[in-house]
């Protein structure tokens, strides 16, 4: 029987839907009790630079364009290299039963935790040693696909500088936004809709003035923005941008499903290869290497709790940006893989070699323009090239940030406290961060740096894992829910897709890349004999002690 875009589009919608209906509800009624009226981070700590009590509907566009960015799109598209059947199944059961419930737990926890990142609380609820383990992977995870998307996004612009005008139109209307929202009062909706008419506009204007810029031009700027981005308050810049972000990606997917619903076209890639065609990788671990975001990503823990938790205005909304928010994600990682379906074989194998951007940009046409005809294919291929763009800049942004962040929290973990406000520390941590990334870019090898990222990423959501059983103990909750996420991301994703790439880099010669995989797998090593050592040592008294707290904080 031959597969279509309706019959997979519509699994995927019913599998999400159950997803946050059935199994999110299960969580926040066994695991992660919502307790009204108990006072909020953003309230408590309020400094308006990274606490403060954002407007719930900016604040779920913002985190879900943080935690996507151009991840879930590159994963999509590249990881239908083993046919379209495990990469779909992947990010929708994936997604709900890991994915989803790691963002929520993590997000809820710093919640009641005062907002703090997850490296703090590791180091409060296992210890000192692995909290510090903790941020480094997840500064090292940011860089690996910072980095690839310095590259990618030096060479989309290059080859498609209509982009260029939209873009700068982008970044404008953050700001403009932000200001209005923030800072005059304007309703989210009117100042949104001044921002898409902005954007419309320069889209238009760009195909019609297209600015064209070199590669290492384009380089640069990326390098420079995200430490400016990353380094002003997020109200300015970060939140109202990503929330655009958002409107036009939901109106991208709505289009693209629509497309896959109306369309009704024949999946042409294969359903399963073991192999992959372009370099004979094999399906098992190298599918968890490739999709990261969209189904599972310790990394999230990162936006979750010191990005987004510090900015949740009330615990009601955590269900929904937390789990809800990753759920989205799966989504947008199906629109890079239906792109990605509906070409055959060998056109699919001669994009990927160029870069996963391309898949996203030929698919989504091929797909949009069957259902919306009157729209030239070269249109949409800018379309679906924009979309790409907006998020890869998004990743940019919200991971300078975060590794501005990480890298003081390890510094003053190992010397002296930083304050987060601090102004020449903020600048320079962020600096350094994106140096660091634009040296990683230009040493080549895309797709080996990519897929560094998830790999890294899967051992930091073991981490995640661990910390959520003993946050429950000590509350005195159940953990088996929690057990189960650790054992098989453990034995069936994160240990053995480590391993392999690191000997992958080996017989490749890659030695530069070889050490990671394998330095970060003894650290999570430690990482589970510090987190058993903690297991053994709660006492009944520490029960009662957090139960208390938890109880009538």
């Amino acid at each position: 029987m031959q597969i279509t875009t309706t019959t997979l589009t519509l699994v995927g919608v019913a599998i999400w839907i159950f997803g946050y209906l059935v199994i999110s509800g299960y969580l926040q009624k066994v695991y992660l009790k919502y307790k009204p009226g108990r006072k909020v981070p953003a309230v408590e700590l309020r400094d308006d630079v990274d606490f403060y009590p954002a407007h719930p509907t900016t604040l779920f566009g913002d985190h879900w364009a943080s935690i996507a960015g151009g991840a879930p799109l590159a994963g999509g598209a590249t990881g239908a290299l083993w046919g379209f059947l495990p990469a779909f199944l992947y990010i929708t059961v994936g997604n709900i039963f890991l994915g989803s419930p790691h963002d929520y737990a993590t997000m809820h926890i710093s919640m009641r935790r005062k907002g703090n990142t997850i490296g703090t609380l590791i180091s409060d609820l296992i210890s000192r040693r692995s909290g510090k383990m903790g941020v480094f992977l997840g500064w090292c995870s940011i860089a690996a696909f910072t980095a690839t998307f310095l590259n990618a996004l030096g060479k989309l612009f290059e080859a498609t500088p209509q982009l260029t005008l939209p873009t700068i139109a982008f970044t404008a209307c953050g700001v403009m936004m932000g200001f209005l929202i923030y800072r005059f009062g304007w309703s989210v909706t009117r100042a949104t809709v001044v921002g898409i008419a902005i954007v419309v506009a320069c889209i238009f204007l760009g195909l019609k003035y297209p600015i064209t810029l070199p590669h290492y031009v384009w380089f640069v700027i990326f390098t420079i923005y995200p430490i400016i981005s990353a380094s002003i308050p997020a109200w300015v810049l970060v939140e109202p941008r990503n929330f655009l972000n958002f409107v036009f990606m939901c109106v991208g997917a709505l289009v693209l499903l629509i497309g896959c619903i109306v369309g009704n076209l024949p999946i042409q890639l294969p359903a399963v290869m073991l192999e992959a065609p372009t370099n004979g990788a094999p399906l098992w671990p190298m599918l968890f290497l490739t999709i990261s975001c969209g189904a599972l990503t310790g990394m999230h823990s990162f936006w979750t709790t010191g990005y987004t938790s510090r900015r949740v205005p009330d615990e009601k909304y955590v269900r929904r940006i937390g789990y809800g928010g990753e759920v989205l994600e799966g989504l947008t990682a199906f629109v890079a893989l239906a792109s990605a379906a509906v070409l055959p074989l060998a056109l699919y194998s001669e994009y990927i070699g160029k870069g996963w951007i391309f898949i996203l940009q030929n698919g989504y046409a091929e797909i949009a323009g069957s259902v919306f005809s009157f729209i030239p294919h070269h249109v949409w291929a800018i379309w679906g090239g924009l979309l790409g763009s907006i998020f890869m800049i998004t990743t940019l942004e919200s991971g300078a940030r975060n590794m501005r962040i990480f890298m003081l929290e390890l510094y003053g973990m190992s010397a002296k406290p930083v304050s987060p406000n601090n102004a020449p520390a903020k600048w320079g941590a962020a600096t350094l961060s994106l140096a660091a990334c634009a040296a990683l870019a230009l040493s080549g090898g895309w797709f080996y740096i990519w897929i560094l990222f998830p790999a890294l990423s899967s051992l930091l959501a073991l981490m995640s894992f661990m910390t959520v059983i003993v946050w429950l103990k000590l509350v005195g909750r159940p953990t088996g829910y929690w057990w189960f996420a650790l054992l098989f991301t453990t034995l069936i994703i994160a240990v053995p897709g480590a391993a392999y790439l690191s000997y992958t880099y080996i017989v490749q010669s890659m030695w530069h890349l070889c050490w990671i995989p394998a330095v970060a797998i003894v650290l999570v090593l430690i990482f589970f004999i510090d987190f058993m050592k903690k297991m053994r040592g709660i006492s009944p008294e520490d029960v009662r002690i957090a139960t208390a707290v938890e109880e009538t904080a």
